[in-house]
């Protein structure tokens, strides 16, 4: 109720006899008190208004008026006739193809973002690269001379006829 650090005694011992007094309890001393203290009276009024908000909350709010009661039942009307009718059938298979494309929508939503972050790049195009090896990679052996001269000529050209 009160900032305890600056109350003095004798009101922190009257502050427990407030609900009583509000109940209609007489005490002589708590009245003879409030006609000197100016914080107790202020705290009492006080402790009257919150019970005072207290009683409204808790009091019912009264019937419903007419026209709420109208609109209820002619909602409850319509629902029963979209249910009887044919198209009734449907409603549940409309709402799972909603969830269904829904759903579908974010995992095609995560598939993209994965393929887009952790994807290989496939910028080089693999028909300039090749991947099998033909003849033409290795070197050659040199071919078999056809004559004399040839054989002759080579031994020259490799300074190895000495």
């Amino acid at each position: 109720m009160f900032n305890k650090s600056n109350i003095p005694a004798q009101c922190r011992k009257l502050e427990s006899r407030f609900e009583d007094c509000l109940d209609g309890v007489s005490d002589t001393e708590l009245d003879d008190h409030m006609t000197r203290c100016e914080h107790c009276r202020s705290a009492l009024a006080d402790l009257r208004f919150a019970g005072e908000l207290l009683r409204e909350a808790w009091d019912p709010a009264g019937e419903p008026g007419q026209a709420f009661l109208a609109n209820v039942m002619a909602r409850i009307q319509r629902e029963e006739i979209r249910a009887k009718s044919p198209a009734a059938f449907w409603t549940p298979l409309e709402f799972l193809a909603s969830r269904l494309s829904l759903t579908a929508a974010v995992v095609l939503l995560a598939l993209s973002a994965y393929l887009v972050e952790f994807a290989p790049q496939r910028g080089v195009s693999l028909g300039s690269v090749r991947t099998e090896l033909s003849a033409v990679d290795f070197p050659q052996p040199p071919r078999d001379p056809v004559s004399n001269e040839e054989v002759l000529q080579s031994l020259a050209e490799r300074d190895n006829g000495r």
